[in-house]
């Protein structure tokens, strides 16, 4: 564990962008704002330890009771972690979790980490319900393929997904079905989509995705090895033809303390 020395601490509080006593935005939250700040621009690096709470106070003229409210927010965010008697340190940073047109990829600041399979739950074919139906875009009660698998990163378990596929989404897969076969996917290597998508010959060109928050139920947090309640993030993603054809449907739960998400927004 590195520790900043005094002065580099010193340089960065310097900087800082003040308390503003006439703001309606409470003293706390001005302070983990400024602190993000600091942090997401890397003035303090993973391992870093934060100023004291005395320097904080001292520098700011704000209670240490503030001081540790702004500190649970950024404890809570997964951005500093508390170690009793010795301050607050800087966390790893959380890692990128991006949808490409052709599967789950995760990357750091530093350089891509891809998702992998490590255990396919199930797989089967089923008739969609009136949902799926419409989600699917499909006309009548057709039989879809249905994989539940579990994805990790760095060997930990980050992710369980749930995925519906048309059996037409290419002709590769409607041969399977055609033949009583089921698609495959193998664990210990890429994103199942990935797989599913370069070895059946998918033209997936783009998902729509909803993101929201949940918590994990009993299978998934033993599936997950969490505890049962975690925050979790909630993707719902439909898989895109070019033209614009919904291909699949996947349901997936992720973990909250491993990731963090970027959006771009089209104005």
């Amino acid at each position: 564990m590195r520790k900043s020395g005094v002065s580099d601490n010193q340089k960065v509080l310097d900087r800082m962008r003040r308390i503003d006593t006439l703001s309606p935005v409470p003293y706390y939250y001005q302070l983990q704002e400024a602190l993000k700040q600091e942090i997401d621009a890397g003035s303090w690096r993973p391992g870093d330890r934060l100023p004291s709470e005395s320097e904080l106070s001292t520098e700011f003229g704000i209670s240490r009771t503030v001081i540790r409210q702004a500190l649970d927010v950024l404890e809570a965010d997964a951005q500093v972690r508390r170690i009793k008697g010795k301050g607050a340190f800087v966390s790893e940073p959380k890692l990128l979790y991006q949808i490409p047109p052709t599967g789950d990829e995760i990357s750091t600041g530093g350089g891509d980490v891809s998702a992998k399979v490590i255990r396919v739950i199930d797989a089967s074919r089923t008739t969609v319900n009136d949902s799926l139906l419409q989600i699917l875009e499909l006309t009548t009660r057709s039989e879809v393929f249905e994989l539940t698998v579990l994805q990790a990163v760095h060997d930990t378990p980050a992710s369980l997904s749930h995925l519906y596929l048309r059996v037409d989404a290419s002709p590769a897969l409607l041969t399977l079905a055609e033949t009583d076969q089921l698609p495959e996917v193998r664990a210990d290597e890429d994103d199942a989509l990935v797989q599913l998508s370069r070895r059946y010959h998918i033209d997936a060109a783009y998902s729509e995705v909803t993101v929201e928050a949940t918590s994990a139920n009993k299978f998934e947090a033993d599936t997950l090895l969490i505890e049962v309640g975690r925050p979790m993030f909630l993707l719902s993603s439909r898989v895109k033809r070019t033209d614009g054809l919904t291909l699949g449907f996947m349901r997936s739960v992720v973990r909250t303390d491993y990731f963090r998400f970027s959006i771009r927004i089209d104005h």
